[in-house]
């Protein structure tokens, strides 16, 4: 199993009513993805799903100023002194389409860091792991020869062959415009 791992940091600002955050009681990242195959790589599209219960202090001013790196939350909702959000991080990733066994990837978020600062900006912090299975190396991978009762001649085959080839090319050319093969593989949710 190979593993990749990267890190998330997010920054917070909730409304100057609410006051400072002051602490982190509960907080959860959750990756959640839809995978997409095309011919270079294995795509993971989606988000990050991130809850949070921090409780808050209405006498503590926060700054003014702030940096345009805060994401303000401007809905809480409040569970006794507790105030709840969620909020939605972009995922999006690529993999190595030959070496990914697609239906093996999993993504874990782990080290869950929050950092509250006195002006009133919350920083969450976390590592996310990939864990995927490789592929084997695709010439030790072993056919097993079939048999066939259709015996053909070598020269009716390649007549058949070029007949049917012939009917597509000229169906091809009488197109109006340009067409392009595209193959839409079932996306697999998790």
């Amino acid at each position: 199993m190979q593993k990749i791992t990267w890190e998330i940091n997010e920054s917070f600002i909730f409304p100057e009513t609410y006051g400072c955050p002051v602490k982190a009681s509960e907080v959860h990242v959750t990756p959640r993805w839809e995978q997409q195959v095309d011919d270079l790589s294995v795509s993971l599209l989606g988000i990050y799903h991130l809850s949070a219960f921090l409780e808050f202090d209405a006498g503590k001013e926060r700054a003014k100023q702030l940096s345009n790196e805060c994401t303000l939350i401007d809905e809480v909702e409040w569970q006794d002194k507790l105030g709840y959000f969620e909020y939605a991080i972009p995922l999006d990733v690529s993999l190595p389409k030959d070496n990914v066994v697609h239906s093996s990837v999993q993504l874990n978020a782990r080290d869950i860091n929050v950092k509250l600062d006195d002006d009133g900006v919350c920083h969450i912090k976390c590592h996310v792991d990939c864990l995927y299975d490789e592929e084997q190396d695709k010439t030790q991978k072993v056919e097993q020869p079939h048999e066939s009762n259709v015996l053909l001649m070598h020269s009716e085959a390649a007549e058949d062959a070029e007949k049917g080839e012939s009917i597509l090319n000229d169906f091809l050319w009488d197109l109006d415009e340009q067409y392009t093969r595209v193959e839409i593989p079932l996306n697999k949710i998790r």
